[in-house]
């Protein structure tokens, strides 16, 4: 069950972003071609997606509502109450809860946009403040980490463990807060963004090899662009040209985490296909407000890659649940480096262990 509503809950974004198609703000990009409509200019009145938009109304986010915020089945908000010190208790659930817990503010603000249902309204104002006491002075916000600073547990501090998540979840943050401002005109969330990007701007001024490898799964690429773009402060745009740039800094990097060699260099889709479709949404986010042309010819070879010989006939893509470097041998590294929901080799698209994630095909949709 869990494994379940984590997919649908990367789901639901796209899905709602289905109906009014403003997720993405690219109306002042000067490099992006395509724009979107403001939020709620659209209405589905009939069909598939209509049906679809309906189900996720009505159904799926009631239900995961009632999922994330009961401790009796998840923990994902009661963790922010644990942290704020409104609950005792210890973390629970994956590092990567509090991103989910922000996606689903994300897909309750589009439903909201979309429909101005004073009852989504109601859920959003419930659970920011909580989540505002939770956020560090310096708006560093990781309740895995806040909760262990509480217990007072020796040798905890952020940014020890590559695989924490960290700065995954804050750009979810920061991309919920820009869709729940567009939305509702409020800034509760914005401000809690905007705290955790400056702690990141502080953070990432030292590009050091430590700090590089921190960027699993780096939705914060497209969320500080977005913030950016909500916010017209350029020191974002700063941040985000500087966090694909220290990609190179990293040492012992690994095609798993597309971080063996610099962006620049790379030509291909490999590794993990959630982290490399995240890192490419975040490049090609750089990209149209830049006009960097040295991105935009590699995105264009790994688009390429991806759609001529690594994806398969639905659009999906990430066809191996394990596999192995394709270009190991390559860089000789000490052992055969798994790569784990992976783009493969060339056309190497098997049909009964399909893998295809579901957070890979998001990821190629942003």
């Amino acid at each position: 069950m869990n494994r379940f509503l984590f997919l649908v809950m990367m789901a639901l974004p796209a899905l709602v972003n289905a109906q009014q198609q403003a997720l993405v703000n690219t109306g002042n990009s000067q490099f992006a071609v395509l724009s979107s409509v403001d939020m709620g200019a659209v209405q589905w009145t009939s069909g598939f997606w209509a049906e679809r938009f309906t189900i996720c109304k009505t159904a799926m986010v009631p239900h995961l509502w009632k999922t994330y915020t009961d401790p009796q089945i998840s923990h994902s908000y009661e963790n922010f109450r644990i942290a704020a010190g409104l609950d005792t208790g210890s973390h629970a659930g994956p590092p990567f809860h509090d991103g989910d817990f922000y996606k689903l503010l994300e897909a309750v603000a589009s439903l909201y946009a979309a429909t101005k249902d004073k009852q989504l309204e109601t859920l959003m104002d419930s659970v920011i403040p909580v989540i505002a006491a939770s956020q560090r002075a310096d708006g560093y916000i990781h309740t895995p980490v806040m909760i262990a600073a509480r217990h007072a547990k020796a040798g905890v501090k952020e940014f020890e463990d590559k695989l924490n998540f960290e700065t995954y979840n804050m750009g979810h943050l920061m991309t919920a807060a820009c869709v729940h401002y567009r939305a509702t005109g409020k800034r509760t969330l914005l401000d809690i963004a905007i705290k955790a990007a400056d702690y990141l701007d502080r953070f990432y001024k030292k590009a050091s090899p430590e700090l590089a490898r921190n960027a699993i799964c780096p939705s914060h690429y497209m969320g500080v662009i977005e913030l950016y773009r909500t916010t017209k402060d350029p020191k974002y745009l700063q941040l985000a040209k500087n966090l694909i740039n220290i990609r190179g800094y990293v040492e012992g990097g690994t095609d798993d985490n597309q971080d063996r060699v610099p962006f620049r260099q790379q030509t291909k889709a490999m590794g993990h296909a959630v982290r490399a479709n995240y890192l490419y949404a975040g490049v090609a986010d750089v990209y149209a407000e830049t006009g960097d042309d040295s991105l935009l010819t590699c995105l264009n070879k790994i688009w390429q890659d991806v759609v001529y010989r690594k994806m398969y006939i639905t659009g999906a893509c990430g066809a191996l649940y394990d596999g192995v470097s394709p270009y190991g041998v390559s860089y000789n590294p000490l052992e055969i480096q798994k790569t784990h929901q992976a783009y493969g080799r060339d056309y190497q698209l098997p049909n009964m262990t399909a893998h295809n994630e579901t957070c890979a095909n998001i990821g190629n949709v942003l």
